[in-house]
């Protein structure tokens, strides 16, 4: 009996294996399976494809996160190293001579604007240094305006940069925001697991049940236009026309006020979110993911992201701004000028040797002198300074340009109430209903603004316990005491509130 019972069994394994095999080596023989077979394989590639490109990410994010930070660092010694000293008028000063004629109020004597000594070293021990040279260009009143503008540019583009890819979109903060919401909408936030999976169970059939009703009413629409079109078609050519039906998404289905199920977070999702597949988390009020931040730009860092944007254009415009002149200058008679001062200087310094020729004596000459500012024109690069004047100079007006564009259509977005994902739906529900309008909008460009920097900037000698409510009237407002003295007003108002805070 036992003998039957193991050869029954084996019997068994070998026609599992076999049917595994079978299924292993499928090929499809109708236009069913082959359609199918397609349908499965270019869902595995499109995993694998999001797969590689979820982890390319990782490795893309710190790399582009350093760029950034060179080409900052780079523009910001471009500055301090070349621009400075020439907006200073204190470039041509290189050695203590030089800086005992410039004390004077003199010019520079033939033999100060010369070559180095020996000819080799240019670092001469009657050279003063690069640190010196800065600090003596930030004693003139023009270094130090242009100094204070740079430095409001830096301060606020490393901070906000700084914010955009710190700042996290789980943690304390979103749990508090979200039961913050949940209370605003009328929703009971599961608190313990019993709860979850009920919220589960209801939101998904809810769900499943409007996506048969928006299914149905296509169905039903592409059967009416059928009908209205193809009155004269054969009955073969309608049954080859079959209706297709968009892909539709679940947010798609939700009013601006309904919750849904994150099958992802495995938690519930709150209106204007979506999953962000490369950090892992659900993010509220999800505008996009940006591999320059390594973070995704959601509810609580869009603002440093606008700000970043609006800092950064304009001291890059700014940037090619000081150093436009230089740039028109490369090349030009003045630059060929300045070269042709320096060496006739260097001619006259060095005399012919002993018994060299003249050629020796030209090439020595040559090697020997050293291009220097001239007095009279400080905004004349060298030789040395011209590939870092015209790199940056394209830099900044490149960057300028591209970073500009992404600013209008974020500042659109802000005052519209808008976020990049809801921005491409939005403009597909204006083409095919005329006078729609966003749920979202708090009704104009101002309280649209106020939903992402608030209605008052911060103060620091406000206290935070400086809050009163109107409890007599039963009123939920809680309102500031100092909310009419440090609100928006005018221009000013908008530049405050992007200060850091």
């Amino acid at each position: 009996m036992s003998t039957q019972t193991n050869n029954h069994h084996d019997h068994g394994s070998r026609t599992q294996r076999r049917r595994k095999k079978r299924h292993f080596f499928f090929i499809p023989t109708t236009t069913h399976q082959f359609q199918t077979c397609i349908r499965r394989l270019s869902l595995k590639g499109l995993s694998c494809f999001f797969f590689i490109a979820d982890h390319a990410m990782y490795l893309l994010g710190p790399l582009l996160i350093a760029l950034a930070s060179l080409i900052i660092a780079g523009l910001t010694y471009l500055y301090f190293g070349v621009v400075l000293p020439m907006m200073a008028g204190t470039n041509w000063i290189v050695t203590v001579e030089d800086y005992h004629v410039y004390q004077h109020g003199g010019a520079p004597s033939l033999s100060t604007i010369s070559l180095s000594n020996d000819g080799t070293n240019h670092n001469h021990p009657n050279n003063i240094s690069t640190t010196k040279s800065i600090l003596l260009a930030l004693t003139t009143p023009t270094g130090i305006f242009h100094t204070a503008l740079v430095s409001f540019f830096l301060i606020n583009v490393t901070y906000n940069y700084y914010k955009c890819v710190t700042t996290s979109n789980t943690g304390p903060c979103y749990d508090s925001v979200v039961r913050e919401l949940a209370t605003v909408t009328n929703f009971d936030y599961p608190e313990t697991e019993e709860e979850l999976i009920q919220c589960k169970r209801a939101l998904e059939q809810q769900i499943a049940a409007k996506l048969e009703c928006r299914r149905r009413e296509l169905l039903a629409a592409a059967a009416v236009r059928d009908t209205v079109n193809d009155g004269a078609s054969t009955k073969q050519q309608q049954q080859q026309q079959k209706p297709i039906i968009p892909r539709i998404h679940n947010w798609q289905l939700l009013s601006p006020t309904e919750w849904s199920y994150c099958r992802f977070s495995k938690q519930p999702k709150p209106p204007r979110s979506h999953y962000d597949h490369v950090t892992k988390s659900l993010v509220l009020n999800m505008d996009h993911y940006c591999p320059w931040m390594f973070n995704c730009v959601g509810f609580f860092n869009y603002r440093f992201f606008v700000n970043f944007l609006f800092f950064t254009v304009t001291g890059l415009f700014y940037g090619a701004g000081i150093s436009l002149r230089p740039f028109l200058y490369l090349g030009g008679s003045e630059y060929r000028e300045q070269i042709r001062v320096s060496r006739d200087a260097a001619t006259a310094a060095s005399g012919g040797g002993g018994g060299e020729s003249a050629s020796e004596a030209s090439l020595r000459r040559v090697a020997m002198y050293t291009v220097r500012h001239l007095e009279s024109n400080s905004f004349i690069p060298t030789p040395n300074e011209r590939t870092a004047i015209a790199l940056g100079f394209m830099i900044c007006l490149c960057l300028g340009c591209a970073v500009g564009c992404l600013l209008v259509f974020h500042l659109y977005l802000t005052v519209s109430a808008q976020t990049t994902i809801e921005f491409h739906g939005n403009w597909a529900k204006r083409r095919k209903k005329k006078g729609w309008t966003n749920p979202y909008s708090a009704g104009s460009w101002k309280r649209n603004w106020e939903m992402v920097y608030g209605t008052r900037y911060h103060h620091f000698r406000s206290g935070s316990n400086d809050y009163v409510g109107d409890e007599e009237n039963g009123s939920a407002d809680v309102t500031n005491r100092h909310d009419d003295q440090h609100s928006y007003r005018g221009l000013w108002g908008i530049l405050m509130a992007m200060m850091p805070s």
